[in-house]
């Protein structure tokens, strides 16, 4: 199995946090959060982890290197990381899939469960998702059946002033490809967007048009929306640093 970490953007509305440092080293509680998320990915049968990098990517590849802890770093260079958004840095990854793989974004603080809750899923796509909380999340939502197939996708433009959350779930940013719906499915309907919508767009936009067509065996897979934060902004980093988990 591979893993990809998304982690070429700015992270601007971190503010002064990302002015000399990209995102992905932001740390929390002392310890940069991709360095966290590489700990965590360690202890599962992964062979590979690609690494997208974009803002001020040296440095990402100066702390972690092409070897951590046994397990082999690649880099996809996003170098229009500032024209295009994270539909085009999982696009360019295409060419170094090899086998069935994990998607992750670089702004996360998880625990351990997280993973152990989808490395064995065997769906063609599986998303990892937590009931929809109004108070504290924002973004791209999921409806599911009885089964948790997944019979709608929603991003966040589409959710107008009285759209109905009762029975939403919110994307965690993490998935599973098996290998044969990423490079056969997922890519070539993200290379048809790029090119005929947007490279500054992002990649649950085609996911959600999957859904929709009813195309494939995309599966929820819930989790408790206390085991994992996204880090969007500072209150964001603030509520994380309070959180602690066993492993």
């Amino acid at each position: 199995m591979q893993a990809i970490i998304l982690a070429a953007g700015k992270g601007t509305r971190l503010k002064d946090k990302t002015k000399n440092i990209p995102k992905a080293l932001v740390p929390i509680n002392g310890i940069p959060l991709i360095i966290r998320m590489l700990d965590i990915l360690t202890k599962y049968n992964i062979e590979e982890i690609i690494i997208v990098v974009g803002y001020l990517k040296e440095k990402i590849k100066d702390i972690i290197g092409n070897n951590y802890k046994n397990l082999k770093i690649t880099y996809v260079d996003n170098n229009i990381y500032e024209s295009s958004n994270n539909i085009y840095s999982l696009f360019i990854t295409k060419d170094y899939i090899k086998n069935d793989c994990l998607l992750l974004e670089c702004d996360l603080y998880f625990s351990k469960k997280i993973i152990d809750s989808i490395i064995k899923k065997d769906a063609d796509c599986s998303i990892l998702v937590s009931k929809y909380n109004e108070k504290t999340m924002n973004g791209t939502v999921i409806t599911f059946d009885e089964n948790y197939n997944v019979n709608n996708l929603i991003v966040k433009s589409k959710q107008k002033e009285d759209f109905n959350y009762d029975d939403k779930y919110k994307t965690v940013n993490i998935y599973k490809f098996s290998k044969d719906f990423f490079l056969n499915k997922y890519i070539p309907n993200i290379e048809t967007y790029i090119k005929t919508e947007s490279m500054n767009s992002y990649y649950e936009l085609v996911l959600g048009g999957l859904v929709y067509y009813d195309n494939n065996n995309i599966k929820a897979v819930v989790v408790d929306e206390n085991l994992w934060r996204e880090i969007d902004d500072e209150h964001d980093l603030k509520i994380a640093e309070g959180t602690k988990w066993n492993e």
